[in-house]
């Protein structure tokens, strides 16, 4: 099994209270504990720790001895986070194949159970690259606390080969150093624009509404405009784009690497403003910015399905672990979904996993046979 082998690499023995222990044991028994939907390690352990899991561990992985919780619990601490992530992001880059013409979601997530932990002077925060189309988190960062998102953002994007991909971000990360490392990288960027910029908020906003009114002069081109009604977070809304490339007459132009259409996303009666490198249709902004939600679709998923936000664990490195390994176990099963079973629920694959180990196999050799088209 790829995946399997890969985690393999990442780890070796080590001895603990005059044991010694595979730690890829160890990594293993959380990973595959998590596709089953165990959200604790205590969960993971009394799922480990039953007849027909045991026989499935030893059958299938030569395991022949599970650690007791305490060790478990303190061999994860043991794994090194950082290289668990170079392996987690070189793996799912080769899975993806090709971001060119993709859509890449950045934001960040705060696991908030630690920030009344004593051993964190600040909450930890993490955040993930995360590829729209494909439904895969490709690349995550820890910081010690949100404010540090934004050189972590940057950082992500210099580790990952996003070229020839759109970066879609947030406000907070509308930064003017984020948009220099992006076009360095090979992408684009489109950035939502909020009042931490007041400049430049206020002449965009200033610059639509004056497009929209009968002032406008006949030389000034028309806004783009396209509109669109749907269902979004529980009710019908319309959302209406509009966008310019008229981007002469801003300030700030040059400071904003490769700046070329500014536009706006109406949606009831509030209005939000963007920034973008590329040469965007009103329908392109439209689709576009409804994708930078998508990141938040996988945080959701870390809370609901993981109970990632209650976690307990005291150790900083365990949670940034789990944390790569949860989203390994959404992306396995989402590539598994999509490939085999499109209308089935994702949950629902990993309940039955949970009761049935030979489902367990099923969707780690289906996940395979996906990762073996894609890398051949």
């Amino acid at each position: 099994m790829k995946l399997i082998e890969e985690l393999k690499e990442v780890v070796s023995e080590v001895k603990y209270r005059g044991y010694y222990y595979k730690l890829s044991n160890v990594i293993i028994i959380v990973m595959l504990g998590l596709l089953c939907e165990n959200k604790t390690l205590s969960e993971i352990h009394i799922w480990a720790t039953s007849k027909h899991v045991k026989e499935m561990l030893y059958y299938q992985f030569d395991m022949k001895y599970i650690p007791c919780y305490s060790h478990l619990a303190n061999l994860i601490g043991m794994v090194d986070s950082d290289e668990l992530n170079k392996m987690f992001m070189d793996f799912f880059m080769r899975l993806i194949k090709t971001v060119v013409g993709k859509t890449i979601a950045i934001d960040g997530k705060t696991i908030c159970s630690t920030a009344n932990m004593k051993h964190y002077s600040e909450a930890l925060h993490i955040v993930s690259a995360f590829v729209v189309e494909n439904g895969i988190t490709i690349g995550q960062l820890a910081v010690d606390e949100k404010k540090n998102e934004i050189p972590a953002v940057q950082e992500l994007i210099r580790l990952l080969n996003v070229e020839g991909a759109t970066i879609v971000a947030d406000a907070m990360n509308c930064q003017k150093k984020t948009a220099k490392e992006v076009l360095k990288a090979g992408a684009d960027y489109v950035f939502s624009v909020k009042k931490n910029h007041r400049n430049l908020y206020e002449d965009i906003s200033e610059m639509i509404e004056f497009k929209q009114t009968d002032k406008a002069e006949v030389r000034i081109a028309p806004l783009e405009k396209v509109a669109k009604t749907g269902k979004g977070h529980g009710r019908i809304e319309k959302r209406t784009a509009y966008v310019t490339h008229e981007v002469e007459w801003l300030e700030s132009r040059d400071k904003w690497a490769g700046l070329q259409t500014i536009g706006a996303i109406k949606v009831n009666a509030e209005t939000r403003y963007y920034i973008s490198s590329r040469r965007l249709s009103a329908t392109e902004l439209l689709t576009i910015t409804r994708q930078e939600w998508a990141v938040e679709s996988m945080h959701w998923q870390l809370d609901v399905i993981f109970d990632e936000d209650r976690t307990t664990l005291h150790e900083k490195n365990s949670q940034k672990t789990l944390n790569i390994l949860r989203k390994t176990a959404l992306n396995v099963v989402k590539t598994y979904r999509d490939k085999f079973q499109l209308k089935s629920n994702m949950v629902n694959i990993m309940r039955k996993c949970k009761l049935d180990t030979d489902v367990l196999i099923d969707v780690l050799c289906g996940f395979d046979s996906v990762f073996d088209n894609v890398t051949n």
